[in-house]
Order: C-alpha cells, then sequence, then structure tokens
C-alpha cells in the first residue's frame, strides 16, 4: 500500500544534530557505516527515539536500519533524518527497501513513512510529502520495494530535509521496521551520465560504448575519441592508447551504455600491464555520475565505484594490480597482487561478482575460463561498507596518467581489451538452500559451514551452485540468500 500526500507547514527545523549539515547529497543510503559522529548510531543521520543498524532484514550489504517506538505515552516517531541542498523546482524519485519480521511486526496503527520537508534558508519548513512505507498489513521476513515521484520543491527552497520515521499512536503499537537500499534520485533536473562523453560510439562485446572527449578526472588528463586512443581493431578487440600530441598527452576512456547490475562481469586484456610505466593506470571499474562531488560526502562512495586496476602508482617497486572499492584509503577497501615476469602474463583475465552482499573478485594467467592452482594470481571478497549500490552504475574501461604526470618513461602505451562478458545473477530460489544449518535464516552459522567445506566436492551441502566444489560461487549464492528465509 503506498499512500502520498501534501501539506503545507511553517513549523520550525528539528532541534540540530548530525543531520543538519547540509550536503550534495543524502548521506550513507544503505545504512552500512556507524556508528556516527555526536554518538548517532547511523552515520550521517541524526537519530530520534529508538534506531539503530542490523542485520535482522537485509537487502544491500550486510546491514540496514531500523526503527521501532519510541514508548513515550503519546502518539510519536522514532526518526532518522539528514539534510541536503536543494533549489525550488527540482523534482526526486523515491526508491527504498522495507520491512518487518514475523517475530517483531508492526501492528495496529503503527506505520513506517518517507517524509521530506522542503525549507528555507532560515530552516523554516515550507511544506512536505510523506509517502507510507509499511503497515501491520504487509507480508513479514522480506523487503517490499517502494517507489514513488515526489513533488517539485516549492519556491524559496534552500534544502530538504529527509526523513524515515515509525510512528506510533498513544496505544503504543509494537514492531519494528527495517530500511535499506535508499535512493532519492533527482529527475529535474535530472544528472547527467553522458557530459564527458562526445558523439563518438564502439561497439565492442556486442555492446556500444560512449568514448570520454574532455579534460576532466581522473588525473584530470585530456581524454580524446581519437582512433589513437580509443578503437575497435580488425579482430574486433579493443585498443586503449596514450599518445602525445603537441606536447599534450592525451588518455583513453570507454562506458558502456547498458546499466547492467548484478552480476558477473569478466574481462579479458592483452598487453604486459606489469610492465605499464609507473605513471600510467589501467582501469576497469563501476562508476555512476552523480549531482555533485564534494570532498565532505565521498566518505560513503555516492558514484558506487569499485574498481579492477593495474598500476604501479608512480613507484616502480610497487605491486601493479589491485581490486579496490572507494574510498580506497577506508580500512579493508583495498587489495593488491603481484603478476609474475613470465610471457604468459601478456593475457590476464579479471573479474568480479557482483551480488548484493559482497563483490567476489579474481585474477588469472590466460583467458581460460577458469583458473588453475598455478594461474590464479588473486582472489579477494569484499564485504566491506562501501559495496555498489544498484542504480546508474555502468562499466568504464580507461587508461590514464596518475595526477596528469607525464610518463616516466616519456613514451606512449596502448593496451587491448579483448573481452568483456556479462553474465546476471540468477535470482535466489524460495526453498532457502542456503541456510544449511535449517534454523530458517542464512547466517554466520552457513557461513560457517560452508568456510569449513571449502573446496570439497560433490555432495556437500555446501555445493549451492551444483557444479561439485565448494568455492566462490557458492559463497556469492550464501551472500546473495543472507538474512531471513522468505516463506513458502
Amino acid at each position: 500500500m503506498l499512500v502520498v500526500g501534501l501539506v503545507a507547514s511553517t513549523a520550525a527545523a528539528m532541534a540540530p544534530g548530525e543531520g543538519d549539515d547540509v550536503g550534495c547529497l543524502p548521506d550513507n543510503p544503505s545504512f552500512e557505516i556507524g556508528p556516527g559522529l555526536e554518538g548517532n548510531p547511523v552515520s550521517g543521520w541524526t537519530v530520534s527515539g529508538n534506531g539503530g543498524l542490523g542485520a535482522g532484514l537485509v537487502s544491500h550489504g550486510t546491514r540496514a536500519a531500523w526503527l521501532f517506538g519510541p514508548f513515550d505515552g503519546t502518539a510519536n516517531s522514532s526518526r532518522l533524518r539528514c539534510l541536503a541542498v536543494c533549489f525550488p523546482g527540482w523534482r526526486h524519485r523515491l526508491s527504498i527497501d522495507v520491512g518487518h519480521r514475523s517475530d517483531d511486526p508492526l501492528v495496529g496503527s503503527a506505520r513506517a513513512f518517507f517524509t521530506i520537508r522542503w525549507r528555507a534558508n532560515t530552516g523554516v519548513v515550507i511544506a512536505e510529502q510523506s509517502v507510507v512505507l509499511l503497515n501491520a498489513l504487509d507480508a513479514t521476513d522480506r523487503m517490499h520495494t517502494i517507489e514513488a515521484e515526489l513533488g517539485s520543491a516549492p519556491g524559496g527552497t534552500a534544502s530538504m530535509e529527509i526523513e524515515l520515521s515509525f510512528r506510533q499512536t498513544a496505544a503504543q503499537e509494537t514492531g519494528r521496521a527495517w530500511f535499506d537500499a535508499f535512493r532519492l534520485d533527482r529527475v529535474n533536473p535530472a544528472v547527467n551520465q553522458w557530459g564527458d562523453f562526445g558523439a563518438g560510439r564502439l561497439d565492442f562485446a556486442g555492446r556500444t560504448w560512449r568514448v570520454k572527449n574532455t579534460f576532466q578526472g581522473p588525473g584530470p588528463n585530456q581524454f580524446s575519441d581519437a582512433a589513437a586512443n580509443a578503437r575497435v581493431l580488425s579482430d574486433g578487440t579493443l585498443l586503449l592508447g596514450i599518445d602525445q600530441v603537441g606536447g599534450g598527452w592525451r588518455c583513453a576512456e570507454v562506458v558502456v551504455e547498458d546499466v547492467l547490475g548484478y552480476g558477473r562481469y569478466r574481462f579479458v586484456t592483452r598487453g604486459r600491464v606489469d610492465r605499464l610505466d609507473p605513471n600510467i593506470v589501467f582501469g576497469l571499474f563501476l562508476w555512476e555520475y552523480v549531482a555533485c562531488y564534494a570532498s565532505d560526502v565521498m566518505w560513503w562512495n555516492p558514484p558506487s565505484e569499485f574498481d579492477i586496476e593495474f598500476s604501479r602508482w608512480g613507484d616502480p617497486n610497487a605491486w601493479p594490480g589491485q581490486f579496490v572499492a572507494q574510498p580506497f584509503d577506508w580500512p579493508g577497501n583495498l587489495s593488491r597482487f603481484d603478476i609474475p615476469d613470465v610471457p604468459e602474463a601478456i593475457r590476464i583475465t579479471s573479474e568480479f561478482d557482483w551480488t548484493p552482499n559482497a563483490m567476489i573478485c579474481r585474477a588469472w594467467i590466460g583467458d581460460a575460463p577458469e583458473p588453475t592452482r598455478g594461474t590464479l594470481l588473486h582472489e579477494w571478497i569484499y564485504t566491506g561498507p562501501h559495496l555498489p549500490r544498484p542504480g546508474d552504475a555502468r562499466i568504464h574501461l580507461n587508461l590514464w596518467l596518475k595526477d596528469g604526470s607525464p610518463p616516466q618513461d616519456g613514451q606512449p602505451a596502448s593496451v587491448i581489451v579483448e573481452d568483456f562478458m556479462f553474465t546476471p545473477i540468477d535470482p535466489p530460489v524460495s526453498v532457502c538452500p542456503a541456510d544449511l544449518t535449517d534454523n530458517g535464516v542464512v547466517d554466520g552459522g552457513d557461513l560457517g559451514l560452508l568456510l569449513g567445506d571449502w573446496g570439497q566436492g560433490a555432495g556437500s551441502p555446501a555445493d549451492l551452485d551444483g557444479n561439485g566444489l565448494v568455492d566462490g560461487g557458492d559463497l556469492g549464492l550464501m551472500l546473495g540468500a543472507w538474512g531471513v528465509c522468505p516463506k513458502g
């Protein structure tokens, strides 16, 4: 059930808190990071009443936000709140996953709401709009995706107050509402996903790619759509190059037009990426263009960036490969690996499985469908707080210069991408095979059993994909099913 209402108001702003630091984007939208400043249990949000983070009902990552109560004897609300920049005429689209569990359901008149309040530069609320997200009649033990188009910000708007709430009448209804995968996308004016790209397009690996043509980051560098920088060769492979024209250096970047979402992203590259000049970076990565890139919001990775990168980052002695979630300097967000100096290293396959709960990464020498013990370079499973979120993140491929500095050897360079393959994730089956302990929840107990059987063959209950081996594919299925098992 979804109800939308618009209400005029002249109420003053709420008491100051962490959420009163107005940012250009809503902070921490998947609620992975906490505790926040000022003792708040959800970083980037002001919490009033009873609220926090947990793993009881999750659709993305490993944690979701929850609210209940506040049990103060009156009709009142527990709230999560933050502020973001907004101007008159701006419109937004809401998308959020919300649910409640059968062991602590909403009862009676309890409701979960989303509310947006448009505020003047004095903090006074000009108008507001609310959307009912959850009530006692909604099915339990699963997340419901709620989407709504919101109205235009009225004249005089300087910011928008964003609130998630659990509303309780004087009857003091019980229940706990869970919130995850929150998005508030600006649809007017829309965020331009193609502003850095010219008219150039390439057909590669069965998909259409746009070519960057601007002076822009990373670096910054001059990115060019000239054939010397990006073109498809006669054998169907993609060449990316760095060259020098008129005393300046030009770099390359392409982006696939399709938004592909969760699945396996595999790249086969040709060229000794371990021998690239130390100032050159070869990137294969997810990225979404967002409304702004202010430094004070980058701590939660607004562009949903995740990278496979080959570079020595200016240090000739550094390892040349890495998997990284942004921001790269957040503890646990980066895993580096070496590449042996052997002729076979001219061809490397690298991939990540993007699931709702993890990035499962591998790299190996050669183009075989699977690595062997002798060809595997590195594998890494990322379950940290900066897991990319569903939205407009697309695959980009680029070859660029660190800090815009020329190559240390002064020479042009190129790499070839032989193939790009995408395999979507199959939806988890409702019988919940990942619940190895049979307790109705996929949790740490099941993970422990799977890791205990790691490498075992057919016959292990942890061989969830039925390929005869307990490996990363089974781990991805388990993480994708994490949380309370569906009914049925």
